[in-house]
């Protein structure tokens, strides 16, 4: 088997010098698509995926092996041997930095730069040492993942992500996790977590970045300043960003410090262009746009012909004679040295900056600038592309008009929607009232029913009572629901008060309840695990009944519905499961929406649409979510999963 096949190894660009990409815990080379292609023209990129994860090829998996990070070193020399040009720069993210330490003790010399992405030598508290976590944490956090990982990966994964104005990446991140295989995703988090390569890092004699985020769940900021204190030769960035993947959530910042930090090593390379061609100095001067670069003072070093002709100026009365400055009006120049150039140097690039230029015979000319800051020979350079925005005003006032024409139709929309707005309030507050008020008359009803059922009564006239008592149950549930729709519709959703509660018996009440309302039909209940849970006991009695009358007004009539109650550290679930038709994949997406119906060619008539979206908003209160699967073999299942916090 070759490295390449074994490691998916995608090598592009082209370069005198290589860059690696390492991928950390449950993810694979693609997480480094939005920084790659930056330094594609440059460098020689290579992407690999390390055993047992993504495309790698999981035969070559050895569980001895990859027992420890060391295993997974000696990889990644056999890659640097294999792939590595010249100059090498190995980028690790979480615990890919620190299998590059060890590539790069076992292998001295080989790798001129380290960049390390939220790393951490060791995760475990310890003393004065604060790696983010107790051993307890890690040890729930390992259990939660053998007990159920899928679960673990799909609740972890936003968290461990971040970036919540971005839930798409979270997402993202909780697919790659249940894509890697459990087996190896468990053995891989136990090394990772529980490794201690503190002791390495005073050893580590290569030039080192460490970018840590300032708000990172799993490597906190204070271990980057351990990190750099330890280590010989390290640099600490802090990049303001919420979580731990910040190649994906601000690959922008990203760059910016690996450029920044390989200039300083003298490792940054020029823009060769498409096939290695280097920039044509004529190519340059036909720009349709003027570009100029200065120095750090503003000091013209090179211009185009575009430019010298827009100005009306040749390149010898510029180049070394002239400041771009100086070329503006006195507000535009005012406006540069107070805004452009403080922007410049604190993040290396402005765009769309608006001008006024002057011409060497005193005309203005209206230009947009773009800039970028960079170290070119040791040196702090800026590069300056300008284009010619005469006809802005004219579009600028086409679109001021627009705009009032535009603000009219939204204020014209807005009064439409407002008014529907209050038809739809006033037809939810209706509906509140009624159901409320109709709880009295059914409760009487149902009262009368007992009664009468007390007394003597004939066969046929207790049927009919117990038919009373079914209907009017099931019109008191309805009502509920109809209430539960009104206060999640026009409040904040459902309101719960968790409570300590016995899990099993609140459930084994729901479901005796349930057996006398549908007598002539089977109800299993299964208890799993401990039975202690906070929650509260009502809402999920309602939850219950809710699930299990929806089971029986779609599931097989003479097929029995088990109802499951489990209890696991890190949460607790109900399930409730009936055999029939599965549901169709159409609705699936859609079920848990209000007024939805389950097949309505089985079941016509039987339900309004509002039992399954209680059941959401009550799991929703508690913190939990509900999912549904539904197979032929295996019937319907419904699935709630409740959360709980590790000591209860």
């Amino acid at each position: 088997m070759t490295v390449e096949r074994r490691h998916h190894v995608q090598v592009a660009g082209s370069g005198p010098a290589t860059i690696f990409f390492a991928h950390g815990f449950g993810c694979d080379q693609t997480m480094w698509r939005l920084v790659q292609p930056a330094y594609a023209r440059r460098f020689r990129t290579v992407l690999f995926d390390l055993v047992g994860a993504g495309q790698s090829d999981l035969s070559a998996y050895d569980p001895q092996k990859y027992g420890s990070l060391q295993g997974y070193a000696d990889d990644v020399v056999e890659l640097i041997k294999q792939f590595g040009q010249g100059p090498v720069t190995f980028v690790g993210h979480s615990v890919s930095a620190m299998i590059g330490l060890l590539a790069d003790l076992k292998a001295p010399g080989r790798i001129a730069a380290q960049v390390m992405i939220g790393p951490s030598p060791c995760y475990l508290n310890d003393g004065d040492y604060t790696g983010g976590f107790e051993r307890q944490d890690i040890d729930a956090l390992l259990s939660t993942m053998d007990n159920n990982y899928l679960v673990w990966a799909s609740t972890m994964a936003p968290v461990i992500m971040g970036a919540p104005d971005r839930p798409e990446l979270g997402a993202e991140l909780a697919s790659s996790f249940c894509r890697t295989d459990p087996d190896i995703a468990r053995q891989f988090a136990r090394v990772t977590f529980l490794s201690d390569h503190r002791a390495q890092l005073p050893r580590l004699k290569t030039p080192t970045l460490i970018l840590q985020c300032s708000d990172d769940p799993i490597a906190p900021v204070s271990v980057g300043h351990y990190m750099r204190q330890a280590m010989p030769h390290g640099t600490l960035k802090v990049i303001r960003n919420i979580g731990h993947y910040p190649h994906l959530s601000e690959p922008g910042a990203i760059t910016d410090a690996i450029d920044a930090f390989l200039a300083r090593q003298g490792l940054a390379t020029q823009n060769a262009g498409p096939a290695g061609v280097t920039e044509a100095p004529d190519l340059l001067d036909q720009a349709p746009c003027g570009l100029a670069q200065t120095d750090a003072q503003g000091l013209l070093r090179r211009v185009n012909l575009t430019f010298c002709h827009w100005l009306g100026y040749t390149a010898d009365e510029l180049v070394g004679r002239r400041k771009l400055q100086e070329l503006l009006t006195t507000g535009c120049r005012i406006f540069h040295q107070t805004h452009s150039l403080p922007l410049l140097q604190m993040q290396g690039s402005v765009s769309e900056v608006r001008v006024q230029m002057l011409r060497k015979d005193g005309q203005l000319l209206p230009m947009l600038l773009n800039a970028r800051r960079h170290t070119q020979d040791g040196e702090v350079v800026d590069e300056y592309a300008l284009f010619i925005a005469q006809d802005r005003d004219r579009y600028e006032k086409e679109l001021v008009q627009a705009r009032t024409k535009l603000e009219a139709m939204v204020a014209h929309a807005n009064d439409l929607q407002a008014q529907a707005s209050d038809r739809a309030m006033f037809a939810e507050q209706m509906v509140g009232i009624v159901s409320h008020d109709l709880r009295n008359p059914i409760m009487a009803m149902l009262m009368s029913a007992e009664l009468l059922g007390k007394g003597v009564v004939t066969p046929e006239q207790s049927e009919v009572l117990a038919r009373i008592l079914r209907a009017g149950d099931r019109a008191s549930r309805l009502i509920a629901n109809l209430l539960d729709l009104t206060q999640a519709r026009l409040g904040s959703g459902l309101s719960v008060s968790p409570q300590a509660m016995e899990l099993h018996a609140t459930v084994a009440g729901a479901v005796q309840e349930l057996s006398q309302v549908f007598p002539d039909r089977v109800l299993h209940h299964v208890q799993q695990g401990p039975s202690r849970c906070i929650a509260d006991a009502d809402r999920l009695a309602q939850l219950v009944g809710n699930l299990v009358s929806n089971a029986m007004a779609y599931g097989e009539s003479g097929a029995p519905v088990l109802v499951t109650s489990t209890r696991e550290k890190a949460f607790f679930s109900i399930s409730v499961q009936n055999r029939g038709r599965p549901i169709p994949a159409g609705i699936m997406d859609g079920l848990f929406d209000l007024m939805v119906r389950g097949c309505d060619e089985v079941n016509t008539g039987r339900s309004v649409g509002l039992g399954l979206f209680i059941v959401s908003e009550i799991a929703k209160a508690h913190g939990g979510t509900v999912s549904v699967t539904s197979t032929l073999e295996d019937g319907t299942v419904f699935t709630v999963v409740i959360p709980q916090a590790r000591a209860s």
